[in-house]
């Protein structure tokens, strides 16, 4: 029951993170080298890498949007669509599995806890659900590209998979980089803000300077880009630890606020005074 009331709450909270106009988008594709391409549509940021005998798509945004982000797909690939990776549960990546799996016929690639969370979702298109399943890591010869997918834990949830293009400088963080964003930390879902910063951390280490990041949200971007992310979780995070040392409730720094610095970073969905409790509640977890 927890699980289920967890899913739910996720499923709601990125329905009003991502209001989804009736009319679906058209999408864009940004070449980053020969046969890789970041997608851009409605939700979350896609890449595709297709050569002459696969093609992968990685996240698959609304259902309305399958049908345009399939004939892109048909239009960029080489052959038709092999393999669906999924970053992570949410709607905004996973909503067109069905449309994938079912009239494209691709296979569907998730951590674990992805296709555990989906199987909550009584209304989800089973069609949709992943039926290869990583656990730590997992590798995919393309037969021109090689994708090693990478599991960090406890970050944005707990089913979050970064996916390398080796030997191209090329990845995609999913939802682990929302580009000069306050962040979504998925705390129902098994996210924590300590793990999301550990997680940056290490790709810090990973990444070179010049490395082509797909962002799960905010497109194309730069390791000086998750660079600054870091580094304001970190500060923010250690504000509102000085704040519940000295006494002070959350709403109590609701009311003081954040430095002037992190104004910029509130949008609509996770604006300061939802980042702030944030990271309050991940200080102080409830007891279900």
């Amino acid at each position: 029951m927890n699980q289920l009331r967890s899913y739910l709450f996720s499923v709601v909270a990125v329905a009003a993170m991502m209001v989804v106009p009736a009319q679906a988008q058209e999408v864009n594709e940004t070449k980053l080298t020969e046969g890789v391409y970041m997608l851009e549509g409605q939700g979350g940021t896609m890449m595709l890498v297709t050569t002459e005998t696969r093609t992968v798509l990685i996240d698959a945004q609304y259902a309305q949007m399958a049908e345009r982000i399939g004939a892109k797909v048909g239009e960029l690939g080489h052959v038709p669509l092999t393999y669906l990776i999924n970053t992570h549960f949410h709607g905004d990546h996973v909503g067109g599995n069905g449309y994938m799996g079912s009239e494209l016929g691709a296979k569907i690639i998730a951590h674990k806890n992805v296709r555990t969370r989906l199987e909550a979702d009584e209304d989800f298109d089973a069609a949709g659900l992943p039926t290869i399943l990583a656990d730590n890591s997992l590798t995919l010869d393309l037969g021109g590209h090689t994708l090693t997918l990478v599991h960090y834990p406890t970050a944005h949830t707990d089913g979050d998979m970064v996916i390398w293009v080796e030997g191209e400088n090329i990845v995609h963080l999913g939802d682990l980089f929302f580009v000069d964003r306050f962040p979504f930390i998925d705390l129902s879902a098994g996210g924590t803000v300590q793990g999301f910063i550990d997680a940056i951390a290490d790709l810090l280490v990973l990444l070179q300077d010049d490395t082509q990041i797909v962002a799960g949200h905010g497109g194309l971007a730069s390791k000086r880009d998750l660079q600054r992310v870091h580094d304001m979780i970190v500060a923010t995070q250690q504000q509102v630890k000085d704040w519940q040392a000295a006494g002070a409730g959350v709403d109590n720094m609701v009311d003081t606020g954040l430095a002037e610095e992190w104004e910029s970073w509130s949008w609509n969905f996770i604006n300061e005074d939802r980042w702030i409790r944030t990271l309050y509640n991940d200080l102080n977890p409830r007891s279900e």
